[in-house]
């Protein structure tokens, strides 16, 4: 078996990669769309940043973590909210353009297929995969297997009510986690609090170096996601959850908030080795789970 051409594509970047068989990262190239893309752009940094990639390597498969809600089967991207991107046969033009043959899922799917070939659940059969990250999402292995649910969709945490009448979700709920408690929520609650815009990685900063209101939003958010988590244990009774995305690289500071929240609402007899985790594949996460989708 040869090496893989991996894609990672999220709301503002084009992530590519060849990855070997054993999950290690030969090379990369990055392609960002800082003013966001369309389905035109997409293509042509595919083209751009990794034909010289598979010119390089010559991999024999490829994957792609997709962003929003696909066909595996088909290998079709259905829709993306944030780019509007709807029904691309994307497994077409990959096999078209590349020559190989392509594997598809949702991003946040890729991620725990990848954790479990490459990461911290190797020996796991029942976990939850959750990204924190701009938005929420979720994914749900059980039994050694990905849960999809009847339309594909299952694992959406992201849009379990945490606050009632809470604030607006882009979903059109009240109250979601993805509205309290990502990186977009934190920074909005910041700016409310203290008329300061800065992004979740700088509130991280500050709270590390000290500063009260910065950790307090954090340790909220911890609370929300950790109240979420309570409830997908007590009803999928998973041995772990796994958190990822850029806002869980600071999982020491969510981490207290996750605890306080497991400790009155997880039915702990029900679920006594339950424990939350970081990933253990870092910012590669949904690279290294589009290889393994191909694997």
């Amino acid at each position: 078996m040869g090496n893989i051409l991996a894609l990672d594509i999220g709301g503002s970047k084009l992530l590519c990669g060849i990855v070997s068989e054993s999950g290690e990262i030969l090379a990369k190239a990055l392609a960002e769309f800082p003013d966001g893309y369309g389905l035109s752009e997409l293509k042509t940094a595919v083209l751009k940043t990794a034909l010289p990639l598979a010119k390089a390597f010559s991999p024999d498969r490829a994957g792609a973590a997709i962003p929003g809600l696909c066909d595996p089967k088909r290998g079709l991207w259905v829709y993306a909210p944030k780019t509007g991107i709807r029904d691309f046969d994307i497994k077409s033009f990959v096999s078209e353009e590349f020559r190989l043959p392509l594997y598809i899922e949702n991003d946040v799917n890729a991620c725990a297929v990848g954790e479990k070939r490459f990461g911290v659940c190797r020996g796991v059969d029942d976990y939850l995969w959750v990204t924190v990250s701009t938005g929420i999402g979720g994914s749900i292995f059980s039994g050694g297997k990905l849960l999809t649910g009847s339309c594909g969709n299952a694992g959406e945490i992201g849009h379990v009510k945490v606050v009632p009448s809470g604030r607006k979700c882009g979903c059109g709920g009240l109250g979601c986690l993805e509205a309290e408690a990502s990186g977009s929520a934190i920074a909005a609650k910041y700016l409310e609090r203290t008329g300061k815009k800065l992004s979740a990685k700088q509130i991280a900063g500050l709270a590390k170096n000290g500063d009260g209101e910065s950790a307090g939003l954090y340790r909220e958010a911890g609370y929300l996601i950790g109240t979420a988590l309570a409830c997908a244990a007590n009803l999928l009774n998973p041995e772990c959850a796994v958190l990822g995305g850029g806002v869980a690289m600071d999982f020491p500071l969510l981490l207290p908030g996750i605890q306080s929240a497991l400790g009155s609402g997880l039915f702990s007899a029900a679920n006594p080795r339950f424990s939350v985790i970081q990933t253990g594949l870092g910012y590669d996460a949904a690279l290294l789970g589009a290889a393994a989708l191909a694997l």
